[in-house]
């Protein structure tokens, strides 16, 4: 089995969808907003160079899993509904439906984003991605708990799902590609015979150009380039 594994923030879709989505959250009164704004901090703080990706990537999930306690799931994924709807036309890349679409004929198609998987599964669908994955939270009786049960936004998590996925369906990573846009998605370009950066940010350049890899900007007709070399 042959596969393409995408991260879809940043790479698929501009920013982080776990900061829009509790921000429209915030808006409508659902999200507290105190909250909110810590979790941009955390977010802002990583930018800036302040703090580490992992401090952020440890603190963010910690931060939004408070402010989901006692939500019901369904008014949650009917959030996430209105969410997508409107939100991800205005984020969507240029080239992204038309690369899904040309590594959907090439084998199956992957998606992993650290964002809530209620947004992400929804993505998921609209990109027509035979498996998807996202940050996870505990549920009891319909109700979010506070806590956090699937992190992945972390390299460990990111680590297990891929050789679960990789294990389960039998992809041969010699025929496979992956495609990313930090140094946070080795997990997923390190693995594959044909890691491609997108919009690669500086620190991902640097690996980029060292190992000879492929790398585009969000103006490349991405799709055609790589419809040639295929």
């Amino acid at each position: 089995m042959k596969a393409s594994f995408f991260d879809i923030d940043g790479t698929l879709v501009k920013g982080f969808m776990i900061s829009e989505f509790p921000k429209q959250l915030s808006e409508r009164g659902v999200f507290d907003k105190k909250l909110f704004l810590e979790m941009e901090n955390w977010i802002n703080g990583y930018k800036e160079g302040k703090i580490t990706y992992r401090k952020m990537a440890l603190e963010v999930p910690i931060v939004y899993s408070k402010g989901m306690k006692d939500l019901e799931e369904r008014d949650i994924k009917n959030e996430a509904r209105k969410f997508v709807k409107v939100y991800l036309e205005r984020i969507i890349q240029p080239y992204t439906r038309d690369l899904v679409k040309l590594m959907k004929r090439y084998g199956m198609t992957v998606g992993i984003s650290g964002s809530p998987i209620e947004v992400v599964s929804l993505v998921g669908k609209v990109f027509n991605f035979d498996l998807t994955y996202g940050s996870e939270l505990e549920i009891k009786n319909g109700v979010y708990t506070g806590k956090m049960k699937k992190n992945m936004i972390i390299k460990e998590t990111k680590d297990v799902v891929l050789k679960k996925i990789i294990r389960q369906n039998k992809i041969d990573l010699n025929k496979s590609f992956g495609f990313g846009d930090t140094e946070q998605d080795m997990s997923i370009l390190s693995k594959v015979k044909y890691p491609i950066a997108l919009n690669p940010n500086k620190n991902l350049l640097k690996i980029v150009k060292r190992r000879r890899w492929m790398f585009f900007s969000s103006n490349d007709d991405i799709a055609r380039i790589l419809k040639i070399r295929l």
